[in-house]
């Protein structure tokens, strides 16, 4: 079921370029952000870009910091001004997956969306 919102808050993406991950890619696993509780801090093993992706969706290697990813899943955040209109289709640990009304795709964090 998809949900409708507005922005209520701008958010303006900090990294220039997202992790992007295959699945079944093999990755490092570090930290949990701290702001962000169930995103952990990753690095693609092949390329080594860094980047967030949401706990749930790494297959972690018992004992170490190895891991896979378990879907294909892109780390691209939204450029968004208050009052924009966007529609989402999934949630992960405050944040929401979202399509502008130019059909772009992206992550917002829930605090700054209002839903319709």
């Amino acid at each position: 079921m998809n949900k409708h919102f507005t922005v209520k808050k701008a958010h303006h993406p900090e990294i220039s370029k997202p992790l992007f991950a295959n699945k079944n890619e093999e990755i490092w696993v570090f930290d949990e952000d701290k702001a962000y509780p169930g995103w952990m801090l990753c690095k693609i093993k092949s390329s080594g870009v860094e980047g967030y992706i949401p706990e749930q969706i790494i297959a972690r290697v018992p004992d170490s910091k190895s891991g896979t990813v378990l879907e294909d899943y892109s780390a691209r955040e939204l450029d968004v001004e208050e009052g924009d209109k966007l529609e989402s289709n999934r949630e992960l640990n405050g944040w929401a997956w979202c399509i502008d009304e130019d059909g772009t795709g992206g992550w917002v964090p829930l605090k700054n969306l209002k839903e319709e």
